[in-house]
């Protein structure tokens, strides 16, 4: 039985590495895909574009054709905000899913180190039952007691292996590798990380509101007119256009305002990690108000037996070794409960205090 417990050990903690391992991909696939992209929009806003085609400067000069290059001061500052827009989104990838993982796995997490406890605890009052067993089954042979008093312990610990059973018969919690950080710097770290990638996101749009653009190549005439102009065949021209919105103020302050109702918005939608913190929080406080009087009342009966057992301390009788055969059987049965709620009051309320 001893090994079976080792081994379940052993799985779930398999599981949790196995997890991890995925957990981290994902974030290294995640954050590598939205690198990639930005990489590959700054790319083309740093960069100038080839231009090429027809043109007629004035009325009075024959068509051209000009050939060049032409680029934008707006898209050449947008290019390092929009990596740093990049990496942004990605802190905000990982610290949204250390905060979620570390809420929706905390009632797994207490299930699978309950499970593990209570397999211990019944393993414990199994091997006591045993001791006890093989003493009493010598009082048998030797007929100091009867064998009804010998059963009351065998009867506990088919009940402990029922209870083991019965530990065992659903899926295994199955629980990642989680960040040692208490939930409510993950949850700070998120929303910390959502200002953050607002504010590079507003910053990128505010460059859209003006630009300075810059051309320059060559130039060379489509066809030869009777003409007076001193345009030669072949030649070269430049350009310079300065472009501003003039609402970009207004749109400015508006962007500002859109990030702060962004937070907002995400500190206060139910599906979002800082409610989700709350809502688990409240879980908590009221599992604990419930099993706290449970605990109590396992405890009273746990007095109750103990009363009982010194009422008949001293006795030899038959009768007397048997009944306390029984009651010790209940004791050891009982008390793999009062730990089992135990545990978990002290893991709760040890949560609570760690995590808010």
């Amino acid at each position: 039985m001893k090994q079976a417990a080792r081994l379940i050990a052993a799985l779930l903690f398999s599981c949790t590495a196995v997890f991890a391992g995925e957990n981290d991909a994902a974030k290294s696939a995640y954050c590598k895909y939205i690198a990639e992209q930005a990489t590959a929009q700054r790319d083309l806003l740093r960069s100038p574009s080839a231009i090429a085609g027809p043109t007629q400067p004035s009325a009075g000069t024959p068509p051209q054709m000009i050939f060049g290059v032409t680029g934008s001061l707006a898209n050449y500052l947008k290019a390092p905000l929009t990596m740093r827009a990049a990496y942004a989104a990605c802190d905000v990838y990982v610290a949204e899913t250390e905060a979620q993982h570390r809420i929706d796995f905390a009632a797994p997490k207490m299930e699978r180190d309950s499970l593990i406890h209570r397999l211990d605890l019944v393993q414990q009052g199994s091997d006591q039952l045993e001791k006890m067993i093989g003493d009493e089954e010598k009082m048998v042979q030797a007929k100091n007691v009867t064998r009804p008093a010998l059963y009351y312990l065998q009867s506990a610990r088919a009940r402990l292996d029922m209870r083991r059973t019965s530990a065992l018969t659903g899926l295994l919690p199955y629980v990642p590798l989680l960040s040692d950080l208490p939930l409510r710097v993950l949850v700070s770290n998120k929303l910390h990380a959502d200002e953050a990638n607002q504010k590079a996101i507003t910053k990128l749009t505010k460059e859209g509101g003006w630009d300075l653009v810059l051309s320059g190549g060559g130039r060379q005439q489509l066809a030869q007119f009777n003409s007076t102009t001193t345009v030669s065949e072949f030649g070269g021209f430049g350009e310079v256009s300065l472009t501003y919105n003039f609402a970009r103020h207004s749109a400015n302050h508006h962007l500002d305002r859109s990030a702060s109702a962004s937070l907002d918005f995400k500190n206060s939608q139910l599906d979002g990690v800082a409610q989700q913190s709350a809502v688990l929080k409240k879980q908590i406080a009221e599992t604990l108000s419930f099993l706290r009087p449970q605990l109590t009342a396992l405890l009273e009966h746990d007095s109750d037996i103990e009363k009982s057992l010194a009422s008949i301390q001293g006795l030899g009788t038959n009768n007397a070794l048997a009944f306390k055969n029984q009651l010790l059987s209940d004791q050891i049965v009982l008390r793999v409960d009062i730990g089992d709620i135990q545990f978990r009051l002290d893991w709760m309320e040890s949560y609570l205090h760690d995590n808010f």
